[in-house]
């Protein structure tokens, strides 16, 4: 049996409620490691949930207030996040590492799925990852809104010098790079330098503050890692996939779950049961703890997944005779 069969079962088990049987998968993990762990997870590929809750599945400002409230319901100065996110606001980024440093000393990110983007960086500011072959990061190099597009920060300021350049050498040119310049704000590549230095600095000061910390040379090394993840020439795309061999390569300390089984079932069965739980209910965000402090955030009222069309119901045919059986 799948584990998503298993966990569909456990909560039909449960009288249909997801609740129950997602916390005791977080309490034993929890028991298993000895540390206590946090969930933040979005359900970002539901497209249906997207469209109603739009940019509430970015991380924002108003996270805090969910790991606040379980942050302050979780003990020890230790803790595990299981991270699912597919990023957001690099500000609110650095609020919550403030946050999470300010109450533990040691922080392990462990991905079974995706953390793209500005989750990327968050989990850049933890001690260890724990990954195996199917987690998946992302490039953080910034994307600006332009027009109601977005738009790599590098490629704006790329752009902006090929005109230049272009324009020096033929003056001509003028009326095809006018209607794109055009959109280009009084501020935009300013803004797109700040954009790019402010990742560039956030990932770095993270990596030498604690992950690498004890390492020999801990600032160059954190500076290569933000880089690389910040090289929007060398990904290509934002969307690009960023897996645990690629930074084994860059010497982040990095833990392969499938070394030890039973972390790698715990860590398993509670991520699908997540992904269950947002199937199956009008849940978009998770904040959660393994002591069972949650705040989760639901889409009211909504139709989350439309059944397929019944055919009608046949006409209603007279009762039989008396004595007489339906057939």
């Amino acid at each position: 049996m799948t584990l998503w069969n298993q966990t569909q079962q456990e909560v039909q088990a449960a009288g249909g409620n997801h609740d129950t049987p997602r916390r005791a998968k977080l309490a034993a993990l929890r028991d298993y490691t000895g540390r206590p762990v946090i969930l933040y997870a979005v359900d970002f590929l539901n497209k249906a949930k997207l469209q109603a809750v739009g940019g509430d599945v970015l991380i924002g400002l108003e996270d805090l207030e969910g790991f606040k409230e379980i942050i302050e319901a979780t003990p020890g100065n230790e803790v595990d996040v299981l991270l699912q996110s597919p990023g957001g606001s690099a500000e609110a980024t650095e609020s919550i590492v403030r946050l999470l440093r300010s109450r533990f000393q040691h922080i392990r990110f462990l991905i079974p799925g995706i953390a793209k983007s500005a989750a990327t960086m968050l989990a850049m500011a933890g001690d260890v990852l724990l990954l195996d072959e199917s987690s998946e990061l992302g490039p953080i190099d910034p994307q600006m809104v332009i027009n109601n597009r977005q738009s790599p920060a590098g490629a704006i300021r790329d752009q902006f010098a090929k005109a230049t350049k272009d324009l020096e050498n033929n003056p001509a040119l003028m009326p095809a790079w006018l209607p794109i310049l055009q959109q280009y704000g009084p501020s935009l590549l300013v803004e797109c330098e700040n954009h790019i230095a402010l990742s560039l600095e956030l990932v770095a000061n993270w990596l030498r503050s604690y992950m690498f910390r004890e390492q020999p040379n801990p600032g160059r090394k954190a500076r290569k890692v933000a880089k690389y993840l910040a090289n929007d020439k060398l990904f290509r795309s934002h969307a690009r996939r960023v897996g645990k061999s690629d930074l084994e390569k860059l010497d982040l300390n990095i833990i392969d779950t499938t070394d030890d089984a039973t972390l790698h079932r715990a860590i398993q069965v509670l991520y699908v049961s997540v992904l269950v739980t947002f199937e199956g209910t009008g849940a978009y965000k998770l904040f959660e703890n393994s002591e069972g402090a949650a705040h989760i955030r639901m889409i009211q009222g909504q139709r989350i997944q439309t059944p397929p069309a019944q055919p009608p119901p046949p006409p209603a045919q007279p009762p039989p005779p008396p004595g007489q059986s339906t057939p």
